[in-house]
């Protein structure tokens, strides 16, 4: 698998990732702002947007957001992520970072963690 950083909202596979991101099965979970979103993600400090090869066929997206230092969370008490059940790695890897499953949707696995602040 490699990995390549999406560095321009002119990158060739927006097009693509748009197509998908209109399927039913995909934008009932997924919606954006196609006029702002790819500057966003290819602009915003701290935000990266990476897509993932295998065999030079593009399999997966991966939009990452820094939280370490401290902006994400000031004023939030709880982070909530939806995970597709069949990602067996990504669910391992939220339990291990301390978040509960909270439910189940279709086919997406519901955890929060719940931000412990010292004010």
């Amino acid at each position: 698998m490699k990995y390549q950083r999406m560095m321009s909202e002119r990158d060739t596979a927006i097009p693509y990732l748009e197509s998908l991101f209109k399927l039913p099965e995909i934008s009932h979970y997924i919606s954006i702002d196609e006029q702002n979103y790819w500057k966003y993600v290819t602009t915003s400090r701290n935000v990266y947007f990476f897509k993932a090869y295998d065999d030079g066929h593009l399999v997966a997206t991966i939009v990452l957001g820094d939280i370490q230092s401290g902006n994400l969370i000031s004023g939030f008490n709880r982070i909530e992520v939806s995970i597709d059940e069949n990602n067996i790695a990504s669910v391992r890897l939220f339990e291990k970072m301390g978040f509960d499953f909270v439910s189940k949707e279709d086919e997406l696995l519901n955890y929060t963690y719940e931000v412990n602040r010292e004010e």
